[in-house]
């Protein structure tokens, strides 16, 4: 494995390890791990992805997916072997205030303020940030140990999203659909260079296809176990353009 998923093993596992070590000899209560929902099976709007699902096995290519899942069947098997008091909540992507980053933040500048926006086909599960962080507060006294929760949110394609975007902000856009051809030939092509160059670019083919998928999840679990409210999307969007602005990113 090459250095860079080195730092995304001692990271994501090795700490996840030693937090699971120092959590036991603590005696703590509870053991909440803060997942992701790249390591489950997503579906399409009609039928979106559960807990049940499983790793889909082309995203070892992805440092950070693969490493979190790892750290999460870290967490299950600690609890599963040894009776370790813990379960995990895997939130879907975070649109909210505090993306200092910006990491999700990112799609939202992308569109703020710009009069032409591309966009692919595929979207995801926009989750409001607070109110996933108010699930894991709940997670410490609420939940059943060993069990997993999706903590997802508005599911929607990428258009419908920026679209949201376009109407809190309140200026119209032009909306261009980029061909699916043109992002496999240019993903391909990235991929093929940094093969050659020994670096990875930030758009290959693993992320187009990870791009290009319907990411969409179901919350119920989270909805009757964990007292986690819907995401109203607007309200999510707004907050993040008001954080974005306040901070001086917009």
């Amino acid at each position: 494995m090459d250095a860079t998923f080195d730092r995304f093993w001692q990271v994501n596992v090795e700490a996840t390890e030693n937090l699971v070590e120092v959590a036991r000899q603590a005696g703590i209560r509870r053991f909440i791990y803060v997942s992701t929902a790249n390591c489950f099976t997503p579906g399409p709007l009609e039928n979106p992805g559960t807990e049940e699902g499983g790793f889909m096995p082309w995203l070892v290519r992805s440092h950070y997916a693969y490493t979190k899942f790892a750290a999460q069947l870290t967490v299950l098997n600690e609890y599963r072997n040894t009776g370790f008091p813990a379960l995990v909540v895997a939130p879907t992507f975070l649109i909210g205030p505090r993306d200092t980053k910006p990491s999700s933040g990112r799609m939202i500048l992308y569109v703020h303020g710009r009069r032409l926006v591309f966009y692919t086909r595929g979207g995801k599960s926009f989750a409001d940030v607070e109110k996933v962080a108010r699930a894991v507060v709940n997670a410490l006294e609420r939940g059943r140990l060993g069990e997993v929760y999706l903590l997802a949110g508005s599911n929607m394609p990428y258009l419908d999203f920026f679209r949201i975007i376009a109407e809190v902000e309140g200026r119209s856009k032009i909306y261009v659909r980029i061909p699916d051809f043109f992002m496999t030939a240019a993903a391909g092509v990235l991929t093929f260079l940094g093969n050659v160059l020994g670096r990875k670019f930030e758009f290959d083919i693993m992320n187009k296809r990870l791009l290009s998928l319907d990411n969409y999840f179901c919350h119920k679990k989270a909805m009757q176990e964990l007292g986690y409210e819907p995401t109203v999307i607007r309200e999510a969007v707004g907050k993040s353009i008001d954080w974005f602005k306040q901070n001086g990113m917009l």
